[in-house]
Protein backbone atom coordinates (compact mmCIF):
# COMPACT_ATOMS: atom_id res chain seq x y z
CA UNK A 1 0.00 0.00 0.00
CA UNK A 2 1.54 3.30 -1.08
CA UNK A 3 1.80 6.57 0.77
CA UNK A 4 -1.14 8.06 -1.09
CA UNK A 5 -3.51 5.26 -0.11
CA UNK A 6 -2.27 5.12 3.49
CA UNK A 7 -2.65 8.86 3.99
CA UNK A 8 -6.16 8.88 2.51
CA UNK A 9 -7.12 6.01 4.82
CA UNK A 10 -5.67 7.85 7.83
CA UNK A 11 -7.55 11.02 6.87
CA UNK A 12 -10.76 8.96 6.64
CA UNK A 13 -10.14 7.73 10.20
CA UNK A 14 -9.54 11.30 11.46
CA UNK A 15 -12.87 12.49 10.07
CA UNK A 16 -14.71 9.43 11.36
CA UNK A 17 -13.27 9.96 14.86
CA UNK A 18 -14.33 13.61 14.77
CA UNK A 19 -17.75 12.56 13.43
CA UNK A 20 -17.39 15.09 10.59
CA UNK A 21 -18.17 14.51 6.92
CA UNK A 22 -14.93 14.41 4.97
CA UNK A 23 -14.62 16.91 2.11
CA UNK A 24 -13.57 15.94 -1.39
CA UNK A 25 -9.89 14.93 -0.99
CA UNK A 26 -7.62 13.50 -3.69
CA UNK A 27 -4.00 13.12 -4.78
CA UNK A 28 -2.86 14.61 -8.08
CA UNK A 29 0.75 14.88 -9.30
CA UNK A 30 2.19 14.37 -5.82
CA UNK A 31 -0.02 16.97 -4.13
CA UNK A 32 -3.01 16.26 -1.92
CA UNK A 33 -5.98 18.50 -2.73
CA UNK A 34 -9.17 19.25 -0.78
CA UNK A 35 -12.26 21.31 -1.54
CA UNK A 36 -13.49 22.86 1.71
CA UNK A 37 -14.42 26.11 3.41
CA UNK A 38 -13.83 24.74 6.92
CA UNK A 39 -10.55 25.31 8.79
CA UNK A 40 -11.28 22.24 10.97
CA UNK A 41 -11.18 20.09 7.82
CA UNK A 42 -7.77 21.53 6.96
CA UNK A 43 -6.48 20.81 10.48
CA UNK A 44 -7.67 17.18 10.34
CA UNK A 45 -6.09 16.65 6.92
CA UNK A 46 -2.76 18.06 8.10
CA UNK A 47 -2.88 15.82 11.21
CA UNK A 48 -3.65 12.80 9.05
CA UNK A 49 -0.75 13.54 6.73
CA UNK A 50 1.76 14.36 9.49
CA UNK A 51 1.11 11.03 11.20
CA UNK A 52 2.13 9.20 8.03
CA UNK A 53 5.36 10.98 7.08
CA UNK A 54 8.93 10.93 8.30
CA UNK A 55 9.79 13.47 11.00
CA UNK A 56 12.27 15.15 8.61
CA UNK A 57 9.30 16.40 6.59
CA UNK A 58 6.35 18.70 7.17
CA UNK A 59 3.10 19.62 5.46
CA UNK A 60 2.94 22.92 3.60
CA UNK A 61 -0.61 24.18 3.05
CA UNK A 62 -1.57 26.53 0.21
CA UNK A 63 -5.04 28.00 -0.33
CA UNK A 64 -6.83 28.93 -3.54
CA UNK A 65 -9.78 31.20 -2.76
CA UNK A 66 -13.31 30.53 -3.94
CA UNK A 67 -14.54 32.08 -7.19
CA UNK A 68 -18.00 32.80 -8.63
CA UNK A 69 -17.91 29.59 -10.68
CA UNK A 70 -16.36 27.48 -7.89
CA UNK A 71 -17.76 28.80 -4.57
CA UNK A 72 -15.44 26.78 -2.34
CA UNK A 73 -11.87 27.18 -1.25
CA UNK A 74 -9.37 24.65 -2.50
CA UNK A 75 -6.35 23.65 -0.46
CA UNK A 76 -3.12 22.02 -1.61
CA UNK A 77 -1.09 19.99 0.88
CA UNK A 78 2.53 19.39 -0.08
CA UNK A 79 5.00 17.26 1.84
CA UNK A 80 8.27 19.18 2.02
CA UNK A 81 11.58 18.72 3.78
CA UNK A 82 11.88 20.66 7.01
CA UNK A 83 14.21 23.62 6.80
CA UNK A 84 17.31 23.30 8.94
CA UNK A 85 18.13 26.15 11.26
CA UNK A 86 21.10 28.20 10.11
CA UNK A 87 23.80 28.50 12.76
Amino acid sequence: MGLETRTLNNIDVKFAQADIQKPNVWWEYGTLWADTNDKKDVELIVEGLEEMINSNFEVKVSKLDATDSEPWDQYAFDIVEKQKAVS
